[in-house]
């Protein structure tokens, strides 16, 4: 181990602060997709997205309707919590059904769904991002793909869904009868049904993003094709290679030409004004990443990681801890650090660096191990007390009834997070004992 309390130390800190920063993978690639996940935010596609795929849904749908938007629309980030809770409690309210509880399933899908996804998100950027970074000191040149969890993140999605369906429909809303609504502001299905303005703009952009896929098909399809490895495959390839700028043009095509049906673009420098503004609700982030950029070279230049990491493997070979169990004490330390540290990126910078390499060790890959975590993360995130949003939620909530209180939110979203972390991880374990594959 090599102390940082010594010249070299110093030396190492100080010169390479700069480019510890700059050179941190996660840092480009999601500023990158910012640019085009602010702009679908900036022009109102989000927004008309969410509201397209809430309006004309069968009452016996509605509670399904809001999980699978509110977790597909983890797409814009944070954004997602600021849209869906009271899109959601107006549809239940124009049904009969007690709007409290179309609020709680909008943050518990939000939230508690917050990796999975049918898409790739910045969440993926960022976390494989930081393992790639952690990894290297073990595999030197081993990348974790931004799609290493695609497939199973997929199908966590319909699993989230019935959960959160059966708990809210058979055991939540019933209880929350005690909660009349008291809304004194009468709310029609106008502020969830699109303009034909919108409707339009919509079926422009849903064309455009057609012709985006056939045209990209046609350009990886033939084996011939420059965006293939040299024998004619595709894993790896400059296609996988390339995802995320072609993600990125996806989403800002689609952005664009919405902006333009909408109105919203009027001129060609509308869009790195949009653009620029989306950027500027990023300064957070890029504070904390220089920040989790030193830890991690610090600590992978100390030598810590690997000593941490041989020490704590050699340790569960000495106990004979099977696989699976370590996994299931991995996601339950996960779980609990997650309720005193809510940042999903700062919470995998600090662990990463320790039980990537260890776990790796004792024979995991490292697609394995993020998806583990991602789970944890997710699964305790709507008890978390620190969660910044849980002021939000009660805000909205108390549009209806001003006697329900943060003691009242966190009792109920107690045990969604429990079945949660237990559906969640239940499939996880399937997965992981079929050896099917997280991702491409």
């Amino acid at each position: 181990v090599r102390s940082l309390l010594s010249w070299d130390g110093l030396r190492f800190m100080v010169t390479g602060a700069v480019t510890n920063f700059t050179s941190f993978r996660p840092l480009g690639l999601v500023l990158v997709m910012v640019l085009a996940l602010g702009l679908i935010q900036k022009t109102g596609l989000a927004d008309a997205t969410i509201r397209r795929m809430l309006s004309n849904v069968a009452p016996s749908l509605i509670t399904p309707a809001v999980i699978v938007t509110s977790i597909l629309a983890n797409l814009v980030s944070d954004a997602a919590i600021f849209l869906i809770p009271p899109l959601a409690a107006l549809m239940f309210k124009t049904v009969g059904r007690n709007p409290i509880a179309g609020i709680i399933v909008a943050f518990i899908a939000v939230f508690a769904g917050f990796s999975a996804n049918f898409f790739i998100a910045g969440t993926d950027l960022l976390i494989s991002g930081i393992s790639t970074e952690v990894v290297q000191s073990v595999r030197p040149g081993y990348e974790v793909s931004v799609v290493s969890n695609w497939f199973f993140m997929c199908a966590s999605v319909p699993l989230i869904t019935l959960i959160i369906t059966v708990m809210n429909d058979r055991y939540v809303e019933p209880t929350l009868a005690r909660f009349e609504d008291q809304g004194t502001e009468e709310k029609g299905e106008q502020d969830i049904q699109l303009t034909d303005r919108e409707r339009r703009a919509l079926r422009y952009t849903g064309l455009a993003a057609l012709a985006y896929i056939a045209a990209v098909l046609l350009l990886i399809l033939p084996e011939s094709s420059g965006l293939r490895n040299a024998e004619g495959g595709l894993l790896p390839s400059p296609f996988m290679s390339g995802l995320v700028p072609i993600i990125v043009l996806f989403f800002s095509l689609c952005g664009i030409v919405y902006g333009i049906t909408i109105g919203k673009i009027k001129q060609a420098s509308d869009v790195p004004r949009l653009m620029e503004e989306a950027m500027r609700d990023m300064c957070g982030f890029i504070v904390i990443v220089f920040m989790v950029a030193q830890f991690i070279a610090i600590f992978n230049w100390s030598n810590l990681a690997i000593v941490s990491a041989v020490n704590g493997a050699d340790w569960l070979l000495s106990i004979n801890m099977p696989t699976p169990m370590a996994l299931l004490c991995f996601i339950l330390l996960a779980a609990v650090v997650n309720l005193f540290l809510y940042s999903g990126s700062a919470q995998w910078a600090l662990m990463a660096p320790i039980f990537l390499p260890m776990l790796m060790l004792v024979g995991l890959e490292p697609e394995a191990i993020q998806a583990a975590y991602r789970i944890a993360d997710s699964s305790t995130n709507v008890i978390s007390p620190i969660n910044p949003y849980l002021p939000l939620v009660l805000a909205v909530i108390h549009l209806y009834n001003k006697s329900f209180t943060l003691g009242h939110l966190l009792t109920i979203a107690m045990p969604y997070s429990l079945a949660i972390l237990a559906g969640w991880s239940s499939l996880f374990f399937i997965w992981y004992l079929l050896e099917l594959p997280f991702g491409l």
